[in-house]
């Protein structure tokens, strides 16, 4: 699991015992700094601080961050007092609902179940643990890359992203996943998109159309192209009908294509 920050430094503190040596913690300098943060690493869930760099709690920096980047989760952190709470009714009424209150419900346990259960999280680590092996055939930069767009898929835009993230020619990070018998960069970017998608509407309330904007699909019928893609099925039946680990594998098949194997067409516009 990888966490960025815009917290203040006391709940900084408690935020790093939660997540501890096992995951990654990005920790934003100001708001600024978040938004490089996201665009430039991999971010599975944003912990997200009404008084970061103000004497007053504030929403205006949080609600245009997370207007840029709403396919990653928000967690509010924030004490209860009653210079919050106005701020805390506004970015709940803004879908922030997910608040954790410093000093109350913060034990680091508690704190890093919570975060564990943003969507899309684990489903981006069974994902990447299961193409390591071909991973590992890339140029590190590459790799790094490709885990990356499977972290956060809405920061790419397209192939050019990914090409500019490893540091190659659009050329040559075709020829390198080819290289390592992985999917095309252009599946790849719709895999790790569509695998979001899955993941937010079994676990929220985004609905389908909501998702597809969030995730750069142009349409949710485009969406559902690459769903079916991905597993055989549309949105709907593939939310409500196949299970976590499943869905993993069926996307493995896209993405760890077998030789002379038959695959069903991606028609993205990526």
């Amino acid at each position: 699991m990888i966490v960025a920050a815009c917290v203040e430094p006391q709940k900084l503190t408690r935020l790093r015992g939660a997540v501890g040596e096992s995951h990654r913690l990005h920790v934003a300098l100001d708001w600024q700094h978040a938004d490089s943060i996201i665009r430039r690493q991999p971010v599975d869930v944003m912990v997200v601080d009404p008084q970061f760099g103000s004497s007053e709690p504030r929403t205006d920096a949080i609600r245009a961050l997370r207007s840029q980047f709403r396919s990653v989760p928000f967690v509010v952190y924030s004490v209860l007092a009653a210079q919050t709470l106005k701020p805390l009714v506004e970015l709940g009424r803004d879908g922030m609902e997910q608040l954790v209150l410093y000093g109350v419900d913060d034990d680091p346990r508690q704190l890093r179940r919570m975060l564990e259960r943003q969507p899309g999280v684990a489903l981006a680590e069974k994902l990447i643990s299961r193409l390591r092996v071909r991973l590992r055939g890339l140029p590190a930069d590459v790799s790094r890359a490709v885990e990356r767009v499977i972290h956060t898929p809405a920061a790419f835009k397209g192939v050019p992203d990914l090409a500019a993230a490893a540091n190659v020619s659009r050329r040559t990070i075709y020829r390198e996943c080819e290289r390592a018998s992985l999917a095309s960069p252009r599946e790849i970017i719709a895999g790790a998109r569509v695998l979001r998608a899955y993941a937010f509407l079994r676990e929220s309330d985004y609905s389908i159309e909501d998702v597809a904007e969030h995730l750069r699909f142009s349409s949710p019928h485009h969406l559902t192209k690459t769903m079916r893609w991905a597993c055989g099925m549309t949105t709907a039946r593939a939310r409500d009908r196949i299970a976590p680990d499943e869905f993993v594998s069926l996307l493995c098949e896209r993405l760890l294509p077998m030789p002379n194997a038959t695959s069903r067409a991606l028609d993205a516009d990526l």
